[in-house]
């Protein structure tokens, strides 16, 4: 048997070499998504496709970054693949996210042999669909941009420009997407180099037998946690809104040391862009079990083997072609793992050792804005408005959720400056801060979400493209907390903002007065240079009475305005002094006991 120390060694050196291949990454690329958001996932597999390194970066890509190596193999065999070689894939159906998020899968070879495999995938901005980038009124995946199944991008080393060009000569912004995507092919190189320095100190048999140890290893402590969970069924429902309300179901069954979650009863997909393919269900569910089932387990294919999913073939989160799904990495799929979020959380509060994992729904409402056209340095452009994934984290059975967090699981991704922005596009950021009163109130209260308003600065006139949810369903809160704010997208037409620059920094407030709420499946439209866009995503929900929280906190969160002094008394029984604002204890105690 294989030293352990040895494991240790290599399984951290492994991991290392995915952080380093993704540093490298953002230091190549070109797009904001890549090196200001950090929407990307390195994998590292061996050399039969088992995955060995989950991504450190969006560890959702490392899930779908697994279905489209397995992908890839069974449409290539050994005598196909030579050194030097990379793939290329973004088929939903083939294990991507969406069609959107563009995977590089490349060998290593050692002496002639296969060793390891590495996986690099991450959005692109545009892929020639019939709108710039996602596209919200779309009816079928034909609509959505150029579908790649395992496609060989390198061969023996050298990019194979007929489909390198076809690519750039399909797309909206090649000047970005070009480098993008050979920073892709650069951190795969990066990541093959320091493995082949790995199995020349240790040797082929040696990293081998590491491979089968590290996912052993993973897989038992995974078990060992799952039998701490109390066994039998937990149930839950939730809904979708878009152009209508759809509903999506999850049963959790712990038996043992499994868990089965199976999805029978969602409604069938969709003919809009919301669904989600089979693959980007399961990686979103495999996202919430290492961050909230074994988040102290180095996550590999080890953590997954003792899940299993029943998903009925035509449903919202399992859609199969023509059903459009350009929308499934931040609709179908989130939704995914608010259920996953849901029915973890009953079972964990129904277990003594896992109670304090249990959580609060997150805000899961994408507010989906692309603009799209000539940038004010006369290049086109299109963007996808990152800001708007400031969602409030679900509070937890111990703590206050995430102040504008990411969606649950999309760890170690940012938020773009504000400055990088507006140097690169054609916007005038008014205001991105924090909106007050949207984190569900609770024991323990929900994350408080994001908000911006924006102007189009420089330039005569943006097309905008929008499809947003959350508007009308909020996310829930647990144990009884209360709900987060709904997500929102408004635009005021004809302002006189330009003017008011001029004078002084005006409050957005101000400027906004009586906005119009857009539709959530609204059709293209055009912002000009007097008009003004705001947009606000979904608090997390609340865990826990209200009425319990300490009344410091409570007092805190109005000095800091996360609550107002209204919502204060109204869902917290505490009373604000309107002079200092601090919190009145002797009318407090006398209305909590009232209550």
């Amino acid at each position: 048997m294989i030293d352990p120390v040895t494991v240790e060694i290599i399984q951290n050196r492994l991991t290392q070499i995915g952080r380093e291949a993704g540093i490298s990454m953002v230091r190549a690329a070109a797009s904001l998504i890549v090196v200001g958001a950090k929407d990307f996932g390195f994998n590292i597999a061996d050399d039969e496709g088992r995955t060995v390194v989950y991504s450190i970066w969006m560890p959702r890509h490392g899930t779908t970054l697994s279905f489209m190596l397995k992908s890839c193999l069974k449409k290539f065999k050994g005598e196909d693949i030579f050194p030097g070689d990379m793939f290329m894939v973004n088929n939903p159906h083939d294990g991507a996210l969406h069609v959107l998020d563009i995977a590089i899968l490349s060998p290593v070879h050692f002496k002639g042999k296969i060793v390891a495999w590495t996986a690099c995938a991450t959005h692109q901005l545009d892929l020639r669909a019939m709108r710039p980038g996602f596209t919200p009124d779309a009816t079928d995946w034909f609509q959505e941009g150029i579908i790649f199944r395992p496609i060989k991008i390198m061969e023996k080393g050298k990019i194979k420009d007929d489909i390198f060009n076809f690519l750039m000569d399909n797309v909206r912004v090649p000047r970005l997407q070009g480098l993008d995507l050979k920073a892709q092919i650069a951190a795969n190189n990066v990541a093959k180099e320091k493995i082949i320095n790995l199995v020349e100190r240790y040797g082929t048999e040696t990293l081998k037998a590491c491979y089968d140890e590290i996912i052993r290893f993973s897989e038992i402590k995974t078990r060992e946690r799952i039998r701490e969970i109390t066994p039998g069924s937990y149930e839950a429902v939730d809904y979708l809104d878009y152009d209508r309300v759809y509903k999506a179901c999850c049963t959790l069954i712990v038996k043992e040391d499994t868990l089965v979650f199976d999805f029978t009863g969602t409604d069938p997909q969709s003919g809009t862009y919301i669904n989600s393919a089979l693959a980007c269900t399961i990686a979103n569910v495999h996202n919430i079990i290492s961050c909230m089932l074994v988040p102290d387990v180095t996550s590999n294919e080890g953590c997954f083997r003792p899940i299993s999913f029943v998903l009925p073939e035509g449903g919202l989160l399992s859609c199969k072609p023509p059903a459009p799904c350009s929308g499934a990495s931040t609709i179908g799929g989130w939704k995914a793992q608010i259920l996953a979020i849901k029915v973890l959380s009953k079972a964990f509060a129904n277990s003594p050792t896992l109670a304090w994992r249990a959580n609060a729904v997150w805000g899961w409402g994408w507010v989906g804005l692309t603009p799209a056209g000539l940038d004010q340095y006369g290049k086109p452009f299109v963007t996808t408005f990152m800001s708007s994934v400031l969602q409030g984290g679900g509070a937890r059975a111990t703590r206050d959720g995430f102040d504008v967090a990411n969606i649950a699981g999309s760890t170690n991704t940012s938020v773009p400056n504000v400055e990088d922005k507006e140097y690169r596009y054609p916007f005038l950021f008014l205001n991105r801060g924090m909106v007050r009163d949207s984190g569900g109130a609770g024991k323990y209260r929900g994350g408080v979400s994001g908000e911006l308003a924006i102007k189009v600065h420089d330039v005569g006139s943006v097309d905008c493209f929008l499809g947003y949810v959350g508007k009308e369903i909020e996310s829930d809160g647990f144990a009884g907390g209360k709900g987060g704010k709904t997500s929102e997208v408004s635009i005021k037409r004809n302002t006189n903002v330009n003017e008011l620059l001029h004078e002084d920094i005006p409050s957005f407030n101000e400027i906004l007065g009586e906005k119009t709420v857009l539709p959530q499946q609204n059709p293209p439209f055009k912002m000009g240079p007097d008009d003004v866009l705001y947009m606000r995503c979904q608090g997390g929900g609340g865990y826990g009475n209200p009425a319990e929280r300490e009344i410091n906190m409570v007092g805190t969160d109005v000095k800091e305005d996360y609550v107002s002094p209204e919502a204060a008394e109204k869902y917290y029984a505490a009373v604000i002094k309107p002079e200092t604002g601090e919190v009145d204890k002797d009318k407090t105690a006398a209305l909590r006991k009232h209550l």
